[in-house]
């Protein structure tokens, strides 16, 4: 995370006015930018520099300063002319630069222009629950982009797809009303989620077979974004079917679909507007982030605790290796990004910040502490909490310590692919025994003394998977140790 926010810092241009320059949108990739480093501060307590802030904030109001308050390239900053144009697929990353703000800085002008963004949004949704794409940019006093994933639009009453404009900004909307309890917000996030349940989900668990339609206009990032909203909406309002609906795409739909074991995430969904060299469609990180937050929510927020296992693999053997290294360029060093080869690297701000977001998202969630007080350690990476560190090694077995600060009763994950006859638990140097809750090795904390080491072993098992390609059906054999991929045939960039 560290090497990803000073990329973040890398992507700002102080020859034009420290805009992040270069990427997909200087719009788009501000809003990106504020909710990634803002997570990343809050995760690791790293602030922000005072100077960037500063310049930050000063783009940020100019690029939300129309009646709108979306986020919008806008003349009087080194954009070119040609670039100006309302784009509904900032809606998301508008609130979630607002609510960062809020949540982190308690500003009270991002709440104002928050509520302000919502009011255009309800202003601008037809009966249906379309939004009218040329009425928002009358609303926002600029041209429309003629981006065709941005302005799909459908007879009333028929299907269509808002996964890339309304769809994806669900999650913010819903973090905007934790932060503030605006009412607006509630209401509309009610409203959209209604939407996307009728027209995003497939209730068998698939995913639908217009999304997947290849000559239908779509984007992989955005399909997991609205599956977020949809998600964390459900959790918050206790409205089950949402949560249920969620959970039967990601088990059944997704997989194969929109992710491979290994993580990789075609750009594209349905129609194949990316190519790389041999036919395939392009990937990007940002969805294999999404999936993996989706997997941390439903196990710690819905009790499907046999995620955690697709989370970590995620991240062992896709986000970690295709990280760029690369310090002769800092606005590489730290990225993802869109890559061409199915195993390889890519930089781009809109792309790096989405993982950064996710992973300060999972780095919290390492150690959590139950309703009970027990301190749980549900991923095997190192973390420190004023209860607890813990440290993860990785040789010929599999080492997990965790000192406890505080006496408390403690549960450890277990991955499901461990063969339970190889764990080894000690408490200092004493061998030891542990009760099992399910996926967890559980101590109380009568048998734990002060500042007490407790320490997990246990084997990483070999096994193989082959994973085919879908135009040119190349086929990568991937040798893996427990949840780390070791080597790939044939030899492929992110596995040295």
């Amino acid at each position: 995370m560290d090497r990803a926010a000073q990329c973040c810092l890398a992507w700002l241009n102080p020859e034009a006015e420290w805009l992040p320059t270069g990427g997909y949108e200087v719009a788009h990739d501000t809003g990106r930018w504020w909710d990634a480093m803002l997570r990343y501060e809050a995760a690791t307590g790293v602030r922000l520099p005072e100077r960037e802030e500063q310049a930050m904030m000063k783009n940020l109001r100019a690029l939300t300063g129309n009646p709108a308050a979306l986020l919008m390239n806008c003349a009087g900053l080194p954009i070119p002319a040609e670039k100006i144009k309302v784009n509904p697929h900032n809606l998301r990353e508008t609130m979630l630069a607002y609510t960062a703000l809020v949540r982190y800085r308690k500003s009270d002008w991002a709440a104002t222009q928050g509520h302000t963004l919502l009011e255009a949004i309800e202003s601008v949704l037809e009966p249906d629950g379309q939004m009218n794409y040329p009425k928002l940019a009358t609303v926002a006093g600029g041209p429309l982009t003629a981006d065709p994933l941005m302005i799909q639009r459908a007879p009333a009453g028929e299907w269509f797809n808002a996964t890339a404009t309304t769809g994806r900004a669900i999650e913010a909307i819903v973090w905007f009303h934790e932060a503030t309890e605006d009412a607006l917000a509630w209401k509309l996030a009610q409203r959209l989620a209604e939407t996307h349940l009728r027209q995003t989900i497939d209730l068998s668990g698939e995913v639908r077979a217009e999304l997947r339609d290849p000559g239908h206009v779509g984007h992989t990032h955005s399909y997991c974004g609205t599956l977020r909203g949809l998600l964390l909406f459900g959790l918050a309002s206790g409205e089950q079917r949402y949560v249920d609906a969620v959970a039967a795409t990601y088990r059944r739909g997704l997989w194969g679909s929109a992710i491979s074991h290994s993580g990789w995430t075609p750009h594209d969904q349905g129609k194949s507007r990316f190519h790389g060299p041999e036919g395939d469609p392009v990937g990007e990180h940002a969805s294999c982030g999404d999936i993996a937050q989706i997997a941390l929510w439903l196990a710690l927020r819905a009790g499907q605790t046999d995620l955690l296992d697709d989370v970590e693999r995620l991240v062992r053997a896709r986000l970690l290796p295709s990280q760029m290294k690369d310090e002769k360029r800092p606005r590489n060093n730290g990225a993802w990004g869109v890559y061409a080869h199915p195993f390889g690297f890519g930089a781009i701000l809109d792309v790096f910040a989405a993982v950064l977001h996710s992973l300060a998202d999972l780095q919290q969630q390492i150690i959590t502490t139950t309703a009970a007080g027990a301190v749980s350690v549900n991923l095997h990476f190192d973390a420190e909490t004023p209860a607890v560190k813990v440290a993860s090694r990785r040789g010929g077995k599999a080492t997990l310590v965790v000192t406890l600060k505080q006496r408390r009763d403690l549960r450890i994950r277990v991955p499901a692919w461990v063969s339970r006859d190889s764990v080894q638990l000690r408490i200092g140097e004493r061998p030891t025994a542990a009760s099992w809750d399910g996926a967890y090795l559980v101590l109380s904390d009568k048998e734990l003394p002060d500042q007490a080491a407790v320490t997990l072993e246990h084997d990483l098992p070999a096994h193989q998977t082959v994973e085919e390609m879908p135009v040119s059906h190349r086929k990568f054999q991937l040798q893996w140790r427990g949840d780390d991929v070791v080597s790939c045939d044939p030899k492929v960039p992110i596995y040295g």
